[in-house]
């Protein structure tokens, strides 16, 4: 594993490069909160993840950490800088294997719009290392858009089936 720079959360909205999705979903800021917080289950909603797990003794909250395996070739290990329940969840990036990028932060927001809908926004600070900057800069940003999209799209689909 390879060392990254951890962000703080303001960092987040004043990174070099940003990439952002949001939809709206049949559901409760709760629901989706509990969502974002059932780690192992990512990889049901989110299709660029294979696998995701816990590390360390503190299951939850600022502090918590896991790791998130993409694809057989990817790990990277994430600690949890906002954690609002109902509210807000994000990470930074603290190691990766391979290093792709000098910094990453990731930043869920639950907007409340009715009693049973709300706008999910995923947005993805990046610092990226040169090589991955110009695969940003010739498409690979407006990849990385559609894929949270998606997430976001079955993430919703998965509440609306399963409500709380």
């Amino acid at each position: 594993m390879a060392a990254m720079t951890p962000r703080p959360p303001e960092w987040t909205r004043t990174a070099p490069v940003k990439v952002s999705a949001s939809r709206e979903m049949q559901a409760t800021a709760d629901e989706v909160f509990a969502a974002l917080a059932d780690h192992e289950t990512w990889p049901e909603w989110f299709a660029a993840l294979s696998k995701v797990e816990r590390l360390g003794e503190q299951a939850e909250g600022v502090g918590s950490k896991r790791r998130v395996h993409i694809g057989g070739r990817v790990v990277i290990d994430e600690e949890f800088i906002v954690w609002e329940p109902g509210s807000a969840w994000g990470f930074t990036v603290y190691e990766s294997s391979p290093r792709l990028l000098k910094s990453l932060n990731e930043l869920v927001t639950i907007q409340t719009l009715a009693p049973d809908r709300v706008r999910v926004t995923y947005l993805m600070a990046i610092d990226p290392t040169r090589p991955v900057g110009l695969l940003l800069r010739a498409g690979a940003k407006r990849q990385l858009k559609k894929n949270l999209g998606s997430a976001l799209e079955a993430l919703g689909r998965r509440l609306a089936s399963n409500p709380a």
